[in-house]
């Protein structure tokens, strides 16, 4: 996929929190260089499209758009809020570093509607502002603190505390399917690597997220396959060999199989 990677931070620059611009605009998609961005609106109307996902801009919107995600935006009206920047490095030792800057599976939803709390996640991002721009003792501990409590907040809109902690077996073959689901779709090949059996990692799957490995690494596929569908232009026979399937005849019954429909008619679409 050719798609632009926007660097807005400089190299240095570990955390940035600016206004939205107040500007109509409709954007490419793009993706962000390793770094996580938190954009809450007050005001605005229009779209904004994160990966496969379209969700709709209204007052009160948060969005989270994790590295390796991409997004655009199609705004109709003038956009009024604040958009954050956070490098893995300003929250090395920061509670929810993991779930941040986990790619797969991700830890939160990319779009919130928080018009119930506004008031509160406003004075968040109003005080995370003050002290970035005043730069006093310890500040950037105390935006650590501010990004902890917004991220508490979001954990109760999505009623996440009963989420499962996950084993260091998982928290592995997670990172592995993420890093190798193009060319291994195998649960046993995953299972060699992490020194366990096919049936210790299934089990474990089962009881902690209550899936497969082998739903896991497909959960994976599709993704990406939506993904590609969407932002690229390869045909289905260059996407079908990127992804790893032997054919296009499989990969079109693999993604039937997920989504109910062939990856042609889900591409004319969302077209």
């Amino acid at each position: 996929m050719q798609i632009l990677i926007k660097n807005k931070l400089n190299e240095s620059e570990l955390f940035r929190i600016k206004r939205m611009k107040e500007v109509i605009k409709t954007t490419h998609p793009h993706g962000h260089k390793d770094y996580l961005e938190i954009i809450y609106l007050q005001a605005g109307a229009g779209t904004h499209q994160i990966d496969f996902n379209r969700f709709p801009v209204k007052p009160h919107s948060l969005y989270l758009v994790m590295p390796g995600q991409i997004h655009s935006w199609e705004l109709t009206e003038i956009p009024k809020g604040y958009v954050v920047m956070v490098q893995k490095d300003f929250l090395l030792d920061h509670p929810f570093y993991e779930a941040l800057f986990q790619t797969f599976p991700l830890a939160f939803p990319s779009g919130f509607e928080l018009a119930h709390i506004h008031q509160t996640i406003l004075d968040l991002f109003r005080n995370m502002e003050t002290e970035y721009e005043q730069r006093n003792r310890n500040y950037q501990a105390i935006i650590q603190t501010y990004i902890q409590l917004l991220l508490n907040l979001l954990k109760r809109e999505v009623k996440s505390d009963d989420r499962p902690v996950l084993p260091g077996l998982l928290k592995d073959f997670f990172s592995l399917v993420d890093a190798q689901f193009k060319t291994n779709h195998e649960v046993g090949d995953y299972a060699r690597q992490l020194n366990t059996t096919a049936k210790t990692l299934n089990t474990t799957c089962r009881k902690t997220v209550d899936r497969t490995a082998g739903e896991i690494i497909s959960e994976r596929l599709t993704t990406e396959s939506k993904k590609m569908l969407l932002y690229s232009f390869q045909n289905l026979k260059e996407i079908a060999y990127e992804l790893g399937f032997a054919d296009p005849s499989h990969f079109n019954k693999f993604f039937k199989r997920q989504t109910g429909v062939l990856p042609s008619v889900y591409r004319k679409g969302i077209s």
